[in-house]
């Protein structure tokens, strides 16, 4: 199987490329202003070096959020796009869930700055994504989840979530942005 992994919800521009056994990955310490300038050219680079064409991808993945709100929108937009034009399976995934991938009783924690984080809490095998800040932590409904920081994009755990939700059939006809909290625009109405 060949597939393709795009997360643009990070200052960090990850593109993962599992072509048979082989693995292919680009994680850019660029800006994310960048992504959208950059993403297409990467993804070609990638499938070029692996000498596979993005019609021989089975599976495309995109990393849906939690995350930069214009970074969210580029990598489903592309992935959406390339799945239309290949034919490929698309398979929605979150950042957070490379983190606790085969954990339980863990909150995965992404920084939002000024003691805020998202948030993914696993109990008893339940997904559970919050936004919620530093003070909460200590609330009782927390209690006993090991928590584990989102620092950066992760190839490796992100492909081990691609894989378990192909392997579970979790398709999807169109990748949609996956927002914890609304934006600033949308709070303002």
């Amino acid at each position: 199987m060949n597939f393709l992994i795009v997360d643009a919800t990070q200052r960090e521009l990850m593109i993962c490329l599992g072509a048979g056994e082989k693995r292919f990955t680009y994680l850019g310490n660029d800006s994310a202003r960048r992504h959208a300038s950059m993403i297409l050219t990467k993804i070609d680079e990638l499938l070029t070096e692996a000498g596979v064409a993005i019609g021989e991808i089975d599976v495309l993945g995109a990393v849906t959020g939690p995350g930069s709100f214009t970074g969210i929108r580029i990598g489903v937009t592309t992935v959406n796009a390339l799945a239309r034009a290949s034919g490929a399976k698309t398979v929605e995934l979150t950042a957070l869930e490379s983190v606790v991938f085969g954990k339980d009783d863990v909150i995965a924690l992404m920084d939002c700055k000024n003691d805020n984080y998202y948030a993914l809490k696993r109990r008893a095998g339940e997904d559970e994504y919050l936004a919620v800040n530093a003070s909460e932590l200590d609330e009782a409904r927390f209690n006993g989840l090991e928590r584990v920081y989102y620092l950066s994009p992760d190839p490796s755990g992100a492909e081990k979530v691609l894989l378990q939700k192909v392997g579970k059939g979790e398709f999807t006809d169109l990748a949609r942005p996956f927002y914890i909290k609304k934006s600033s625009a949308e709070n303002q109405k």
